[in-house]
């Protein structure tokens, strides 16, 4: 192989490579990029080629639309002889007993499942008609509840949780006695472009709004689900309590809810006198395009009704919407990468490259619609094409190559002194927020990891060893910050800053694990650094870690000849805070009550006391982390006893603390937070507290 030609591949090599890794590093990342993904998985389902979920024909729809609130196409001779109908002319809302009369016509004509996409959270004339019609058919009527994100004046018609997540339930006439539900939550969450793609079947009113559920909290259906239970399909409705992306089906056409009780039309086709309803799912809820329910889907904006029916649709004929996992699109991605090396190193011809990058783009996109058609499988569709066929518009400029070359080696120069995340930033992102004075405020988890009495011993160790066994503990720590996707802010002297979500996210609760999980395999290798010293003859080192999550400021800080990427705010300062508490409770690892709500699943936490840090006003809760949860591994018993004095002791009932606490210091010999609040608990027995008593500890000290 020829010098030049050898040069050409290398350029090429690092062309395609570099593509590959940027547009990898893009899908990782939300914001406009995977916006642009969405939009173009949305077109996967919505163009013309693309296989819509056919309808099931037991569905139903009877739309309360704008023939039904006037009903000025209604002979005055049919009115007459219908009390649905002279009630329905009384004006819209209607007199509940309308709905009763609905659910006997559709429940006598062999209908399996009614539900209502309706809420009736107030009572109105016609409740105790509407509430027999229920007790008569109990088994086959849904009617709607809504959840609601924050309820600030709660009342007895609603179920309230920590005042937060609340479920409105319907006016109590209309509740379903105990043990038997006819209940099903109508809400449809929109995903953040405001578009749903994806519904919950089954949620806890904490889950649907982001919290974890509090134990035993009650399993909600929704309308959907709750519809599929009462027409017998119950074993069809996802387990899951996650969102679940379906397969729309074509847009059902309503029929007006009042030519049920119109006899002529009753009796004609398509409704035979009821025959239509035999064995049929209806869904009655609003119609017509006066109507405010109405959102935003991935083919348009469509009736609120008609999503509730899509998803009964995609439960009936399986037809949910799997997308492809982070390792199948960084397959995808490597493969575009590929694909371009490829032509660039086989194909010398520009325009035939050029001819066979376009048969190579249409290819991907009919296989991932044949893909998508037959099997649901969704794929990212704009990262690979851009990983493809931007890696071959770009391997011509060989010019291009020799700066990504230069980029290369001032990359690999600059990871020795900066943080990897801040040196992708400084060259792969020029626009960003690290080349500018100003910053951008995000919400990051910052750790803090300090060395105990180091002072002490930079006093009588030789400078050459100490430096030497400080390079090796910050080597293995270091390490472990980078293997975790931390972003490495500075050494400050022996002590060691990182933090996650500043540079990247890969979301609040993920970036705050991450940093637990740091922390926890950073004490493991410190054990293991410290058996290794010991057998050199060595002193050992006692190291403290604060994790605190919080918003700060993100900014690249310094001067014109020296500038430094780091973090600001209070969620930084009460990190170093944090890390302090861990010499005064006599524990290495501490963390914040932000923390503790975005990794409890993840791991077995126990709290450890409410205090005020040094130059705070606020009291927090701190934590400890005692392990990694393992499933099917429960939580040590003398936890809860741990947990019950703490509770017994911030509410001044010092005795049962005590008792407790000596039941944990029996079962953990030597246990140092056992040891503190027994020696706590006895001093204010002695000198009782007052009415003042708040179970707070003001922090002494940094």
């Amino acid at each position: 192989m020829s010098p030049g030609l050898l040069k050409h591949r290398r350029t090429l090599t690092v062309i395609c490579l570099a593509w590959t890794l940027a547009v990898a590093a893009l899908s990782l990342r939300h914001g406009r990029f995977g916006r642009a993904e969405q939009a173009a998985r949305d077109w996967l389902m919505t163009n013309a080629k693309a296989r819509p979920s056919p309808q099931n024909p037991q569905l139903v729809y009877l739309g309360i639309d704008e023939a039904a609130k006037t009903l000025d196409s209604v002979f005055s001779d049919d009115l007459a002889k219908s009390r649905a109908l002279q009630l329905m002319k009384q004006g819209f809302p209607w007199n509940r007993e309308v709905y009763a009369l609905i659910i006997d016509r559709l429940a006598q004509a062999g209908a399996r499942a009614i539900a209502f996409d309706m809420l009736f959270p107030e009572p109105r004339d016609g409740d105790e008609r509407f509430r027999e019609a229920l007790d008569r058919w109990p088994g086959r009527v849904v009617i709607g509840t809504n959840l609601k994100d924050r309820d600030e004046d709660p009342n007895p018609d609603q179920l309230t949780v920590s005042h937060k997540p609340a479920h409105v339930l319907p006016t109590p006439a209309l509740r379903p006695p105990a043990g038997g539900s006819w209940l099903g939550f109508v809400n449809l969450r929109s995903d953040d472009d405001t578009i749903v793609r994806r519904v919950r079947y089954r949620t806890t009113a904490l889950e649907f709004f982001g919290t974890p559920p509090s134990p035993g909290s009650e399993e909600l259906l929704s309308l959907a689900a709750r519809t599929l239970e009462k027409a017998g399909f119950a074993a069809l409705i996802p387990k899951t309590h996650e969102a679940v992306a379906f397969r729309y089906c074509p847009q059902i056409q309503p029929h007006s809810v009042h030519e049920i009780f119109v006899e002529p039309q009753w009796a004609a086709p398509p409704y035979d006198s009821g025959k239509f309803f035999r064995d049929k799912i209806v869904l009655i809820g609003a119609a017509g395009f006066e109507s405010p329910d109405r959102l935003n889907t991935p083919f348009g904006t469509v009736l609120g009704p008609t999503i509730q029916l899509s998803a009964i649709n995609a439960a009936l004929n399986d037809d949910f919407i799997r997308e492809t996992e982070p390792w199948q699109n960084l397959a995808l991605i490597a493969a575009g990468g590929l694909l371009a090396w490829m032509l660039g190193a086989r194909v010398a011809s520009r325009p035939l490259r050029l001819l066979l990058l376009g048969l190579l783009l249409a290819g991907f996109y009919g296989g991932a619609q044949t893909l998508f058609n037959s099997t649901g499988l969704l794929p990212i569709l704009l990262a690979p094409v851009l990983a493809l066929g931007g890696s071959a518009m770009t391997w011509t400029v060989f010019e291009q190559a020799l700066d990504l070359r230069e980029r290369q080696r001032v990359r690999q120069t600059l990871e020795k002194y900066v943080s990897r995340d801040a040196v992708r930033e400084i060259l792969d992102n020029p626009a960003s927020f690290l080349n500018a004075l100003g910053g951008e405020r995000r919400s990051i988890t910052v750790l803090f990891s300090d060395i105990r009495s180091f002072t002490t011993m930079t006093e009588s160790a030789e400078p050459h060893a100490l430096v030497a066994q400080l390079n090796e503990y910050f080597n293995d720590m270091v390490g472990i910050v980078f293997a975790h996707d931390g972003t490495l802010d500075k050494f400050i002297g022996d002590a060691v800053m990182a933090h996650w979500g500043s540079i990247a996210t890969a979301g609040v609760v993920t970036d705050a694990r991450r940093a637990v999980t740091t922390a926890l395999e950073m004490r493991a290798a410190l054990a293991k650094l410290n058996a290794n010293w010991k057998t050199r003859g060595m002193p050992e080192l006692r190291v403290g870690f604060g994790v605190n999550s919080g918003d700060a400021i993100v900014g690249n800080l310094g001067c014109a000849a020296k500038m430094e990427v780091s973090v600001l705010g209070d969620a930084v300062n009460l990190g170093a805070r944090i890390e302090g508490l861990t010499k005064e409770y006599g524990i290495d690892l501490c963390l914040g009550e932000t923390v503790a709500p975005l990794v409890r699943e993840a791991f077995v936490l126990r709290s450890v006391d409410l205090v005020v840090a040094k130059g705070k006003t606020r009291p927090i809760e701190v934590f400890t982390v005692l392990s990694e949860r393992t499933p099917g591994v429960a939580e040590p018993a003398w936890l809860a006893r741990h947990e019950e004095a703490v509770r017994a002791y911030r509410a001044g009932d010092f005795p049962a603390a005590e008792s407790a606490w000596r039941e944990v210091f029996a079962d953990q010999p030597g246990d140092a937070l056992s040891t503190i609040f027994l020696a706590r608990c006895a001093e204010l027995r002695s000198h009782p507290p007052g009415t003042e008593w708040t179970g707070v500890f003001k922090m002494r000290g940094k």
